[in-house]
């Protein structure tokens, strides 16, 4: 047992120094304007080094974590070329976006002007809804735009989704899917998710993925609830006087809890879906309390009355503070919880088909 154990810290050492390598880079290339930034793509793009270009080219020499995703950035420009710093010397055109190194980072940069070509048509799409807004444009004109923006760009996103999942499957044994892991981390089952996390794989450890193996935990928090008691909460209805949430749930009827913002457009898209369910399976006893994150209580009940949202609203109007994200460990929105006749939640986030899925087999229609 001390033997084992012995083994167990020094793996873990190894482990932490393995984590806090430093490898150099040597970066060169041309650039169409006068300063290239190095930025840590892991640490929200802040800055570890910058160059001067002259007559159109530029060398960058430095230390930076081992493997780190590292970002040659032009001054003045947004986006930044992507490398992984893995010791090889790279070249790189900054005006097309173009790395050459290790077949690593030749690998990473097809994926990656790739995935920047997709943003540039879905961003193409967007830019006349942000001009008629920048033009001040009514919100009535803006609204008749949307549905028209959201149906070009719905097989974009779903194309970006599906190339960033078939860059994780096709790499499991480098560390590039920590670099697209974010595109997709919302789009895979939790069970996936967790899979794909092991520690076999290299990227598992990366400084990358940090943020979706917060996710993850976060998702498994939320999920605890699942099999117990709903938990009791005050809020205001929309005329501002108080109730608690064990006045609708628990009380022999089947309860969705919604947890929704009128200012979520995600969550104004799955309304249709709640709102179809309601009225399909309302007369059964199934019964809706949807759990505002508004801050602005003319937004949260112009939403309610143009969406002809006919079932029962409580806030309090605290935004990501609101009493329901602490309580029910929500994190992002929508979310929901379906909750049984005698109170117990069991099931969390039925969107889309789902929902219906569920409650047909509830109803058994």
């Amino acid at each position: 047992m001390k033997k084992m154990t012995v083994i167990a810290c020094a793996m873990v050492a190894m482990n932490m120094q393995a984590q806090n390598a430093t490898q150099g880079y040597t970066v060169s290339g041309t650039c169409p304007s006068e300063k290239v930034f190095i930025v840590d793509v892991a640490n929200r793009n802040a800055p570890i080094d910058s160059v001067d270009v002259k007559d159109g080219k530029f060398v960058a020499k430095g230390m930076a974590a081992k493997d780190a995703f590292l970002g040659l950035q032009r001054k003045g420009g947004q986006n930044y070329t992507l490398f992984i710093n893995d010791g090889t010397p790279v070249t790189a055109d900054l005006a097309k976006g173009i790395v050459k190194g290790s077949p690593l980072n030749e690998k990473l940069n097809v994926y990656d002007r790739h995935i920047d070509s997709l943003n540039d048509v879905a961003q193409g799409i967007i830019e006349p809804y942000m001009k008629a807004q920048r033009e001040g444009k009514s919100q009535e004109e803006l609204q008749a735009m949307v549905s028209v923006i959201q149906a070009k760009i719905a097989p974009i996103e779903e194309e970006l989704t599906n190339y960033s999942k078939q860059i994780i499957a096709d790499n499991p044994q480098n560390v590039i899917p920590a670099a697209f892991f974010g595109n997709v981390m919302y789009d895979y089952e939790l069970p996936e998710l967790k899979a794909l996390l092991d520690e076999s794989h290299p990227y598992a450890n990366h400084p990358m993925m940090e943020r979706i193996k917060k996710f993850v935990a976060q998702e498994e928090a939320k999920l605890a609830i699942v099999g117990q008691q709903f938990i009791d909460i005050e809020e205001n209805d929309p005329e501002g006087n108080p109730h608690k949430l064990s006045e609708y749930v628990g009380k022999g009827n089947y309860v969705l809890i919604d947890f929704w913002a009128s200012w979520c457009g995600p969550c104004m898209a799955e309304m249709p879906n709640v709102k179809a369910n309601y009225d399909k399976y309302h007369d059964k006893g199934f019964n809706v309390v949807g759990l505002s994150f508004d801050r602005n209580k003319d937004n949260w009940v112009k939403a309610i009355k143009d969406k002809k949202l006919n079932w029962v609203h409580l806030s309090d109007l605290q935004y990501w503070n609101t009493i329901a994200a602490k309580t029910y460990n929500i994190n992002s929105i929508p979310s929901s919880l379906l909750v049984d006749p005698t109170g117990k939640v069991i099931a969390r986030d039925l969107r889309g088909d789902k929902l219906g899925a569920k409650l047909a087999e509830i109803y058994g229609m």
